[in-house]
C-alpha cells in the first residue's frame, strides 16, 4: 500500500489543478479589491455639504450628490438662527419630492403647505442663537433617473432668508 501512495505522489500535478489554484486565487483577490474600493469611499453613497451664510440664519444641507433608483438616502438640515426668526419656513424644490418617496421627516413640520409647486414645511419660531436640525429619508423611484434641483430656501413667512442651491443625481 505504501507504494500505490508513493507513485501517487511522485507523479505531477496535473495542469487543470494548477489551473483551478490559479482561478480561485484570482478570484479571492477580484473580491478583495472590491473590499479595499468599499472601504475607500469609492462605492456607496458619499455626501458633501452646502451651506448658504445670510445675516439672519446660517442654512446647511448634507445629502449624497449621487444616488442609484431605489435606494434609501438620507438628507439633513442644519438652521442657526443670527437673529430672531417669527415663523421659519423650509421652502423645497420640486426635486425633493419629484420621483422620491418621502419616509420620513423629523422633527415634523407644524403645518405643510403648497408655494408655487414647492412644499413648504413650517416650523416653530427660532429665537437668535438657536438651532434647528431636520432629517429626510427618501427612497429613489429607480423609474425616473436624471438630474434633480434639491435646492431649498428658508423664509420668515414669505420673506426669503437664505437659498442654498443644490441638485442631485439619479442613476437607474
Amino acid at each position: 500500500m505504501t507504494d500505490l501512495f508513493r507513485s501517487v505522489a511522485e507523479q505531477p500535478e496535473s495542469r487543470a489543478l494548477t489551473r483551478g489554484l490559479w482561478v480561485r486565487r484570482g478570484v479571492l483577490a477580484l473580491f478583495a479589491v472590491v473590499v479595499v474600493l468599499a472601504l475607500a469611499g469609492v462605492a456607496g453613497q458619499p455626501g458633501s455639504t452646502s451651506r448658504a451664510d445670510a445675516p439672519a440664519a446660517t442654512v446647511a444641507v448634507g445629502m449624497p450628490d449621487a444616488v442609484r433608483g431605489g435606494l434609501f438616502f438620507q438628507a439633513k438640515v442644519d438652521i442657526a438662527a443670527r437673529r430672531d426668526v417669527e415663523h421659519p419656513r423650509l421652502v423645497l424644490n420640486s426635486g425633493w419630492t419629484e420621483g422620491m418617496q418621502v419616509n420620513s421627516i423629523e422633527p415634523g413640520a407644524e403645518s405643510e403647505s403648497s408655494r408655487d409647486g414647492r412644499l413648504v414645511l413650517s416650523y416653530d419660531r427660532l429665537a437668535a442663537g438657536d438651532t434647528m436640525t431636520i432629517w429626510f429619508q427618501f427612497q429613489v423611484d429607480p423609474t425616473q433617473p436624471g438630474r434633480r434641483d434639491f435646492g431649498l430656501e428658508l423664509d420668515d413667512a414669505e420673506r426669503p432668508l437664505a437659498r442654498v442651491p443644490r441638485t442631485i443625481t439619479v442613476f437607474p
